[in-house]
């Protein structure tokens, strides 16, 4: 007969005094308290306490409001207190429109006709006035306008010629030495002068130079010629520029030259 192991027949045994659970074969003690002695958790007898809310954020987000505000009104003050009297830039400048600043237009050559062009037109607005005596040069194949001084009782010959002739090319000073050059290719024994610089009195003249040559001029039959002359360029305030080529004889210059210096007076009261 096998041996069965198991709680002995009969009622469950009753409790032991003042004790917690069943007995000796049960017992248990008493249920552990949270939080050890001396701990703020709940315990035997002692209730729970809810957690105090956070009120940080809330501070900081009202002070960022009353920030707004007060930059605000700062803002609003200081713009309704501007002086309304004081003018705007706009209203101080005359004639100005919603633009501060107005280019000026680009000035352009007046070439019209005035009051002291008399004579002969040359071009861009310049005349001169032939002295008593000059005639048109009859070969019109030259550039510019040339009178001539014909010599008296001999046809075909000259006494000197006054050239007006003008140029985008060179200013005042390089104009009057190319054409003393060009005059002095075609002479023998030729001496230049030295250059000046001249100051008309009209005020539309930018610059003004001035070159004088000697030399012979050589006939085809020979024959030499002394001449004596001098070259004087105009350069106006658009850098055009008006030389006048003028020459006589040497043997009538001091008698004649007056005509060729009424004639240069007459360009500068053209320009």
């Amino acid at each position: 007969m096998s041996q069965q192991y198991g709680p002995p027949p009969g009622p469950p045994p009753a409790p032991a005094p003042g004790g917690w659970g069943t007995g000796p074969q049960g017992q248990q003690g008493p249920p552990a308290q949270q939080g050890g002695a001396g701990a703020w958790g709940p315990g035997p007898g002692r209730p729970s306490r809810p957690p105090k809310p956070n009120r940080t954020p809330w501070i900081i987000m009202a002070g960022a409001v009353v920030a707004v505000l007060l930059v605000a009104v700062g803002v609003v003050l200081l713009v309704n207190g501007k002086d309304k009297d004081t003018p705007t830039a706009t209203e101080q400048t005359p004639g100005i429109g919603r633009t501060m600043y107005t280019p000026s237009p680009t000035p352009t050559p007046n070439d019209s006709k005035g009051p002291n062009d008399v004579g002969v037109e040359v071009g861009w607005g310049i005349w001169f006035t032939p002295s008593k005596g000059w005639l048109p040069d009859w070969d019109k194949s030259r550039s510019g306008k040339n009178y001539i001084l014909q010599q008296f009782n001999a046809r075909g010959l000259i006494d000197g010629y006054y050239w007006v002739r003008q140029t985008e090319l060179y200013d005042a000073k390089g104009f009057a030495e190319h054409l003393v050059d060009v005059e002095s290719n075609g002479m023998e024994g030729v001496r230049i002068g030295k250059g000046t610089t001249c100051k008309p009195a009209n005020p539309n003249i930018k610059a003004c130079y001035a070159v004088s040559y000697t030399g012979a001029w050589v006939a085809k039959n020979g024959k030499k010629v002394a001449m004596q002359g001098f070259v004087t360029a105009y350069q106006d305030q658009f850098d055009r520029t008006t030389a006048t080529d003028a020459a006589l004889e040497t043997r009538v210059y001091a008698r004649r030259v007056n005509e060729l210096i009424y004639m240069n007076n007459s360009v500068v009261k053209s320009f």
